[in-house]
């Protein structure tokens, strides 16, 4: 299975990260929606505690670094410690 996507894009005026696989599955997450499911240390201890995890309301994606296994997504409120493995983003339902 093609964890990959054949295609990452970020729509920054509709706030969407856009991906695409081979199979033919397509995902759109909103920027909130990936801010909210981070799968770092840290965010998800908080969500285990039934913490709520602060962000703005119109945080917005800042930078993405390809890490291989999958992307290193950077937000605006400083947050940037999530890695979105490709599996992850694939069978995340939002």
């Amino acid at each position: 299975m093609q964890l990959e996507p054949t295609e990452i894009k970020v729509n920054v005026e509709q706030q969407l990260l856009l991906l695409s696989w081979a199979d033919g599955q397509h995902k759109n997450f909103s920027h909130e929606q990936l801010r909210a499911n981070c799968p770092c240390g840290f965010c998800r201890a908080s969500r285990l505690r039934q913490k709520e995890i602060q962000y703005p309301e119109n945080v917005a994606i800042s930078a993405i670094y390809s890490q291989g296994y999958g992307i290193q997504i950077c937000f605006d409120d400083g947050h940037d410690k999530g890695i979105f493995p490709w599996a992850f983003l694939k069978e995340l339902m939002v």
